[in-house]
């Protein structure tokens, strides 16, 4: 039996999909999709990023604050450690403004080139780099005045400075301090190469696209991004006093973030 042309289904040729009341184009909405995997996986970067620099500010704590500070209480010093959290999720959350922005713009034009992505993570290694050597000259810093560096502190240091604070320490507190900076620098940057973010292509799927699916897509990344730059979801974002969570210097102090305190 011969079915004639005319009575089968036709496609149409424009590459929407339609729903009730909203049409996406196809590559629009795959192209946003893969935006927000993007951004997940590098907020994922980031949160591993902050869980290393609570590593060392738990290094900071056994190595110097907790034999400055022998009756702090245990509450206080939690508080300090969640404070601390709080100005490391802070510090990411700046970071993440221009990648999301430059997300949306990839995003919207439909266009993923390699070298941008490449770029995402050359950003993530530097940040995490620097982030690394700031953290390390200030334990020194730390250890001899009990407090973080400030932005006057480091335009007089020098490395002469560096070595004079750590003939001041035990040789063991250099050499532990050190070879955790080495060891989170290197677990970074493993991450940080090993990311893997696919081809936006590889989103293209039978599900439509909605009017509300764009709108999520679009707004909660950026409410992630607001939230964590500001720290707290009170009517002033996170300062210093925040990190007064004790009688002690030492230990409000450690709250403190080195990269927030660099321009201070």
């Amino acid at each position: 039996m011969i079915i004639p042309l005319d009575n089968c289904l036709e496609f149409p040729s424009e590459t929407y999909i339609q729903s009730k009341d909203f049409a996406v184009p196809n590559r629009f909405i795959f192209s946003l999709r893969f935006s927000t995997k993007v951004f997940f996986r590098l907020s994922m970067l980031a949160l591993i990023m902050i869980v290393f620099m609570t590593l060392f500010r738990l290094n900071l704590y056994f190595l110097s604050v907790f034999h400055a500070t022998p009756d702090a209480v245990f509450v206080e010093v939690a508080q300090s450690f969640l404070a601390g959290f709080r100005f490391d999720v802070l510090i990411f959350g700046f970071l993440m403004i221009p990648i999301y922005f430059l997300l949306m713009i990839q995003a919207f034009s439909e266009k993923w080139p390699s070298g941008v992505l490449i770029g995402y993570k050359i950003y993530f290694g530097i940040v995490w780099s620097l982030i690394c050597v700031l953290t390390y000259i200030d334990f020194f810093h730390f250890s001899r005045y009990g407090a973080r560096m400030r932005f006057a502190d480091y335009t007089s240091w020098n490395f002469a400075k560096l070595v004079e604070e750590m003939e001041l320490l035990q040789r063991h507190q250099v050499l532990i301090f050190s070879v955790i900076t080495v060891m989170l620098l290197s677990l970074g940057y493993m991450l940080t190469k090993s990311l893997r973010f696919g081809e936006w292509k590889d989103e293209f799927s039978p599900q439509a696209g909605s009017k509300i699916e764009v709108v999520w897509r679009v707004v909660f990344p950026l409410l992630i991004v607001f939230l964590a730059a500001r720290g707290t979801v009170d009517a002033h974002h996170l300062g210093l006093e925040h990190s007064e969570v004790s009688s002690m210097k030492p230990i409000n102090e450690m709250a403190l973030s080195p990269v927030w305190c660099f321009d201070k």
